[in-house]
């Protein structure tokens, strides 16, 4: 959508991946793009597309996550300017900076497919003492390194600091870090998947296309499936005569909806009306965790893989205990896996929807 002359105040955002506009609703825009954010909606913002000048483009929906604020370290490198002292003028590397993520989910993106010995990312610290911690992987392990802030500096040891992040790993690029550990690249990240903008969950069947057939259990058929011709999907199909009350369905739609954690599987929408029910959710492209662990061996899941997963699906199930929400299901067939081994919890709702078998409606 089209806009043209001066933007209004506030502060300014930037682009960090690519998107195309799938819409006519959404905006198409490139890593580096300026913004400005005329209103915030969950997971998808109004922004104004902005030239050199600070004047207004265009403006329609992006998704959230492939900005950031500009001026802060999240922003690297597209903007390179400086905020608390922590990035410099000059050109980075890539985007190495992964925010709030834990030790776990770090050592588990570094010894993802695709990252060798040296790559690095940083991530704000967990624990009192350090600003931040450089985590980087070995040959059999991944080493962490706290970072400190003192007088205006940053510490990764006391013999020398650094004015910028940026610095601190241009030194260690050059220089080996404890066992001769030198930085080479930064960790691969995956660019996250946009969810469609909608303004009502309920959507039209015709919307949606079913494409392969992913599985089958007690909760339906599972597709690999298309929304709009263009995002890749996962819709299950539910006959009407296996769920309770509509009413009771909706309601259910309406709190799992709300549910948005990284090892939660995310609800897109419902097409509720007619025979069947399509719920459509984020596509998890490798399947269910049980037949990921049924066709791997040790080396394809090391025990360091294994416990990397338990963590995540443990980190899932902490996130709907704090929502008051529970699972009644979990098991190995309702984890479901992406890219780099990243696991979410599913199926965290449909047990109250469903009817059980040979009995009438029954809820909890």
């Amino acid at each position: 959508m089209g806009s043209q002359g001066q933007a209004t105040g506030g502060p300014r955002y930037v682009g960090l991946w690519d998107f195309e506009a799938r819409t006519a609703e959404e905006l198409s825009f490139r890593a580096g793009n300026l913004f400005r954010v005329a209103r915030k909606e969950e997971e998808w913002w109004w922004a104004v597309l902005l030239d050199a000048a600070g004047s207004a483009l265009a403006e329609g929906y992006v998704p959230f996550n492939y900005l950031a604020e500009e001026e802060t370290v999240e922003s690297e490198p597209t903007s390179h300017v400086g905020h608390l002292g922590l990035v410099s003028g000059k050109e980075g590397d890539s985007r190495w900076f992964f925010g709030r993520i834990s030790r776990s989910e770090a050592s588990h993106r570094l010894q993802a497919k695709g990252n060798e010995r040296g790559a690095f990312l940083i991530r704000v610290s967990e624990k009192p003492g350090a600003d931040y911690v450089l985590s980087v992987r070995d040959a059999q392990a991944v080493r962490h390194y706290r970072i400190w802030r003192r007088a205006g500096r940053l510490h990764l040891n006391e013999a020398v600091s650094f004015c910028s992040l940026p610095e601190l790993l241009d030194h260690h690029k050059a220089q080996s870090l404890s066992h001769g550990l030198r930085l080479t690249s930064p960790c691969s990240k995956h660019v996250p998947e946009p969810l469609p903008p909608c303004d009502d969950w309920e959507r039209p069947r015709e919307e949606f296309t079913l494409c392969r057939k992913l599985g089958a259990g007690y909760f339906g058929e599972v597709f690999e499936g298309l929304w709009k011709d263009k995002v890749r999907v996962a819709i299950k199909v539910i006959a009407r005569d296996d769920l309770l009350h509509q009413r009771t369905f909706r309601a259910e739609i309406q709190a799992m909806k709300k549910l948005r954690h990284k090892h939660i599987l995310a609800l897109y929408a419902v097409a509720s009306v007619g025979d069947p029910v399509y719920i459509i959710t984020e596509l998890m492209p490798k399947g269910s965790l049980l037949g990921l662990l049924r066709d791997s061996d040790e080396k394809a899941l090391p025990a360091s893989e294994l416990v990397g997963i338990t963590a995540q699906v443990a980190e899932g199930m902490c996130y709907l205990e704090s929502q008051n929400y529970i699972h009644r299901d979990l098991a190995a067939r309702n984890i479901l896996v992406g890219e780099n081994n990243t696991c979410k919890v599913g199926d965290f709702g449909l047990a109250r929807l469903i009817k059980e078998p040979g009995s009438g409606a029954t809820g909890s």
